[in-house]
């Protein structure tokens, strides 16, 4: 009989019960599961509400027992019963493996163990258990999260270059000639707007957003936003979308600056430059765009005084506006390497440097700080980003190879092939220079002779 049961398909399938490693016969156990309740009785109501607090911690019950030279290896049976008094007193937080015969491993703590004697027994000892099924140990971090934090302080730098500028504006009489130069200086950051758009949003740089692969001249920054769903008539709508947004935007600058509307300038400002950061198909282009956007916001000398205030001040919003997008974008920025984060931050950097002088030197005490608080945003977020990525080191080789070569000899993997292709750009892909700069596994510096 005790055959039969033996080879029965259950018990062929029961694992060997153990704690901590220590193996240990099992005699019965149960099982205790359900929903942690908090039950809230109410005066002058029969009934009660019974509120949900999550499930409750499993709690698991094993009579087992051991037993002098067992057929599960225990051996000495005073030397087993050692053993487990010290793995259940092991100071290692409570947690351990439990292996259960019909639950199999499970990560539990213990919450009581009772080992009986008995001369009746002889040279056996029953145990006892108690455990509850144990959870990761997680406590509440200090890291800041600096791409959000980003993008909040471009909010705020928009908001104190729009305070500034009314403040400015505000000292001047509102006269034709003042509201005339508004227009020209708004319609002329219009006009840039207009003209990095269109470039942004041609089909060489609208394509790569398509699925496929369109070499390493079209699309290198836009691997991790195709769209597989995305089709040539989906494409042109995207296009024609970007299109009008800047068109809109623009046409509310020139309307608000045309009425003397300095609030509505400086909204307009804010969402045109956000239209041309949204037409470019990826952050990396869109840093590019708002970068020469800035750049080619000049202020134009002008007859007298009055009309030089305006338009500097309107000028100054309007780059201000580009470059708060500019930092903006670095938040969504794909960063391919460690020198990639520091060849970013210094562009961007020096970029808010133009702005925070000029800030300084207008008296735009607000802008100035709201500037340099985006700055030490972006620096902090580079930085954090790109001290996680491989510095790029510099390659040697006796000879020339292909790079698909290359690939496998440097991080023998060849699918690595596409990215090294785009750090070191060959003329032709299966001859590579014999020096070049790409980011190794390795982050530490200094050469690497292939």
């Amino acid at each position: 009989m005790s055959t039969l049961i033996a080879s029965s398909p259950y018990f062929g399938e029961l694992q060997r019960a153990s704690w901590r490693g220590v193996p240990f016969a099992t005699r019965r156990g149960t099982l205790k599961v359900g929903r942690r309740v908090a039950v809230h009785e109410y005066p002058f109501r029969d009934d009660v509400w019974v509120e949900d607090l999550g499930r409750a911690g499993r709690r698991i019950s094993i009579t087992g027992f051991l037993v002098q030279d067992a057929a599960y290896g225990g051996g000495d049976v005073i030397a087993q019963r050692a053993s487990m008094i010290a793995a259940c007193e092991m100071p290692d937080e409570g947690d351990g493996e439990l292996v259960h015969p019909s639950l199999g491993r499970l990560t539990v703590s213990l919450l009581d163990f009772e080992c009986e004697e008995s001369a009746d027994q002889g040279r056996a000892f029953e145990v006892r258990f108690t455990f509850i099924t144990a959870g990761r140990q997680q406590f509440p971090t200090l890291l800041i999260a600096t791409q959000a934090q980003t993008g909040l302080s471009a909010l705020a730098a928009f908001a104190a270059a729009a305070q500034d500028f009314a403040n400015q504006m505000s000292a001047l009489l509102t006269t034709p000639p003042v509201i005339g130069e508004l227009e020209r200086t708004a319609q002329a950051f219009v006009n840039n707007a207009l003209s990095i758009t269109a470039r942004a949003t041609n089909l060489v740089s609208m394509v790569a957003t398509l699925p496929g692969n369109f070499g390493r001249y079209v699309g290198q920054f836009t691997a991790s936003i195709k769209n597989p769903y995305t089709t040539m008539a989906q494409l042109s709508g995207q296009v024609a979308k970007a299109h009008e947004s800047v068109v809109e935007s623009g046409h509310a600058l020139t309307s608000a600056a045309a009425v003397a509307n300095y609030g509505g300038m400086s909204s307009a400002a804010q969402s045109l430059v956000g239209a041309v950061q949204s037409a470019n198909p990826d952050p990396h282009r869109a840093v590019q765009s708002l970068l020469a956007l800035q750049q080619a916001t000049i202020a134009e000398p002008r007859a007298n005084a009055v009309l030089a205030t305006a338009s500097g001040s309107s000028t100054d919003l309007h780059r201000r506006s580009a470059v708060i997008a500019l930092a903006d974008s670095t938040a969504d920025y794909g960063l391919a390497s460690y020198d990639d984060a520091q060849a970013l931050r210094e562009t961007v950097c020096d970029a808010l440097d133009t702005e925070i002088v000029a800030a300084s030197d207008s008296g735009c005490d607000a802008t100035y700080q709201a500037l340099q608080a985006l700055q030490t945003a972006v620096v902090q977020d580079l930085t954090t980003r790109g001290n996680s990525l491989a510095t790029t080191q510099e390659v040697d080789l006796a000879q020339s190879m292909p790079m698909l070569v290359l690939a496998y000899r440097l991080y023998q993997d060849v699918a690595e092939y596409d990215a090294l292709v785009q750090q070191v750009d060959p003329v032709n892909p299966a001859f590579s220079p014999v020096s070049f700069r790409a980011a190794l596994l390795s982050s530490t510096s200094g050469s690497r002779t292939a």
